[in-house]
């Protein structure tokens, strides 16, 4: 679904990404962990078409992406989450979502603004699209309330449905668990294996390993942009060169 090919990522002097390698099966749940620092987030926002990419080259079901603009990128089926909520605060939970099926909209400038009939039925459209993908995140009832009016839990959640609403093949959630309570994280951790299961494979940024071990069927990990290891959950947990770079390397004891 998604490789990189000795992908660098420098800002100035720093190095935020050091030649990756990284093989994204489809229809999975793949996880990048790593300490802070490790460029998780960067090698997102050069997925994302935020960064522009150092050297290397990124390939999404082995087309290149480097030169691609960002909306084209979603246009392909790749959607993301950001860290920090970012919502239309001026709008409902519904119209939040429906902002994500831009990229799906075929009505152009001057039929929305005469409001043409073709316009009329495409918008009717949009408006049921994004009430499933509310329904499916469990927002349905919050439809016509401000974004910014709800609690942080269900903030988190309504993010994810504004990516779903691009129809994504493959999706990006950047620390979706951060802020969430254990009755709040055990749900996410239920749609995102739901959204699995519609076919999008997903690929998670998360601190949380309770989440991520129950959660990935894959997990990579980065420390200073680079890879040092990749495998099954119960493969990371021994991985001695995981727990020096996340608890610092043990002195030997005479």
């Amino acid at each position: 679904m998604l490789e990189t090919k000795k992908l660098c990522k420098t800002f100035g002097g720093l190095v935020a990404l050091d030649n990756l390698d990284l093989a994204i099966e489809a229809g999975r749940i793949t996880a990048i962990i790593g300490p802070n620092g490790a460029g998780k987030t960067t090698l997102f926002n050069l997925v994302a078409g935020v960064y522009p990419v150092s050297k290397g080259e990124i390939l999404f079901r082995g087309t290149p992406l480097n030169n691609m603009a960002t909306h084209k990128r979603t246009a392909m089926g790749i959607a993301r989450t950001f860290q920090n909520v970012l919502l239309f605060g001026n709008m409902t939970a519904l119209e939040n979502v429906m902002t994500g099926q831009h990229v799906r909209s075929q009505y152009g400038f001057f039929e929305a603004a005469l409001r043409l009939p073709k316009a009329h039925r495409e918008e009717e459209t949009v408006s049921l699209k994004a009430t499933k993908y509310l329904n499916l995140v469990g927002l349905g009832m919050y439809a016509q309330q401000n974004a910014l009016d709800l609690p942080l839990g269900q903030q988190k959640l309504l993010t994810i449905a504004r990516a779903l609403a691009t129809e994504p093949h493959f999706l990006m959630l950047d620390e979706p668990g951060a802020g969430l309570n254990t009755l709040e994280k055990r749900a996410l951790g239920d749609l995102v294996r739901r959204i699995r299961d519609m076919g999008i494979s997903v690929l998670l940024v998360e601190h949380d390993m309770d989440l991520v071990m129950g959660l990935a069927e894959r997990v990579v990990v980065l420390d200073s942009g680079q890879k040092i290891a990749e495998g099954t959950a119960a493969e990371i947990q021994r991985n001695q060169r995981v727990i020096a770079a996340y608890l610092g390397e043990e002195e030997e004891v005479e």
